[in-house]
């Protein structure tokens, strides 16, 4: 008789309960599924939610940092400084509108921009510096950067996409920056898909960023003519739709993140990755001698871990960015293993994974320096 197989636990399962295929069940209905009142309400909410001026919703999380650079102005051949270790789509938001990327080293126990080593990376060009709340941590990293910029005077982008909701009152995921942005891609805390916004402290930057979604002109659906440049970048009604249920659900798919979180945190103590405000990290990182072969232990048991992340100018578009040491990056990638973390991680399978870490036969790693 065969074994059963134990069944799979992936790595970023979203958390869709009825509610979310019912709204939109209930848009498709309408049958008015383009950029409309749903999309217009959820600007408004999201806009509540991270305690900003105005939100505009835009077709990805990349999408939406492109156009935050616009909003500030930023031209082709700026330099704008990114960190050196993290998901891809942050140094490409920029460099595909002509900008020029340049690396910041993060700080190894944060994943985030190091505040001690943001003056390496700025140059008398540095046009803005993009500061990502790595795993949705808001730690006092943020403020230290932002002071930063604001004694040179260089614009902050904050790249909020793990943090929606994220904080305390006043000061929101998002809020913290010149412009900040979200993301709504499948591992996020809510999900429409794909889709981000652009989150804006005041009416001129919602309009910049509204124009440059849709055609580079802000009232040319109304006028019938179009005063610039620009393309469809806009989200969806359907996909507004199911953001809007997001919304509703919001407190309660942060409170199921912390349980699962509490429950690898109370097993694993500190072989888990602790975010730097203190709160559940949005993804769960351990460090491990050899990350290959723990990634392979646990897919044998059905557990979908991942090396998930690496210095950018890993990456051939960017091999020319590495002008110094980024040692914390490369600890990252050379040791870092991401466990399931999505939303729709259950606390059954919380604790299966935490066992299965248990077991492992592995050395591990502290990035606590």
């Amino acid at each position: 008789m065969n074994e059963q197989q134990p069944s799979i636990i992936p790595l970023a399962e979203p958390w869709l309960p009825p509610a979310c295929a019912e709204a939109v069940r209930r848009q498709v209905e309408t049958t008015f599924v383009g950029p409309g009142s749903a999309s217009q309400n959820f600007a408004v909410r999201l806009a509540e939610a991270c305690e900003v001026a105005a939100a505009v919703p835009v077709s990805s999380g990349t999408v939406a940092l492109s156009i935050a650079a616009q909003v500030l102005g930023l031209e082709p051949g700026d330099e704008v400084v990114v960190p050196a270790y993290g998901v891809i789509s942050v140094i490409n938001a920029f460099a595909v509108i002509g900008l020029k990327p340049r690396l910041a080293e993060i700080d190894a126990s944060t994943g985030c921009i190091d505040p001690k080593r943001l003056s390496d990376a700025m140059t008398a060009n540095t046009k803005a510096v993009v500061y990502v709340d790595f795993c949705g941590s808001i730690g006092p990293d943020l403020d230290e950067v932002a002071g930063i910029c604001a004694a040179r005077g260089v614009p902050l982008i904050e790249d909020a996409a793990w943090a929606l909701g994220r904080g305390h009152p006043g000061r929101r995921g998002g809020s913290f920056g010149s412009i900040g942005t979200v993301s709504f891609s499948v591992p996020k805390i809510l999900t429409t898909g794909q889709g981000g916004a652009v989150l804006a402290h005041d009416d001129a930057q919602r309009d910049a960023a509204i124009a440059a979604a849709d055609q580079g002109d802000i009232n040319w659906r109304r006028t019938n003519l179009n005063n610039s440049i620009g393309s469809n970048l806009r989200l969806s009604d359907l996909a507004a739709a199911l953001g809007n249920a997001g919304l509703d659900q919001l407190e309660e798919r942060w409170e199921r993140k912390r349980r699962a979180y509490s429950i690898l945190s109370k097993h694993l103590g500190e072989r888990l990755f602790r975010a730097a405000d203190g709160d559940a990290a949005m993804q769960h990182i351990i460090f491990v001698e050899r990350p290959d072969d723990v990634v392979a232990q646990l897919k044998s048991q059905g557990i979908l871990a991942a090396r998930q992340y690496r210095p950018m100018y890993h990456h051939p578009p960017y091999r020319g960015l590495r002008d110094r040491d980024f040692a914390a990056s490369e600890f990252w990638f050379d040791h870092s293993v991401y466990l399931p973390f999505g939303v729709g991680l259950t606390e059954e399978a919380a604790e299966r994974i935490a066992m299965a870490i248990d077991r492992l036969n592995c050395r591990f790693m502290s990035a606590r320096r």
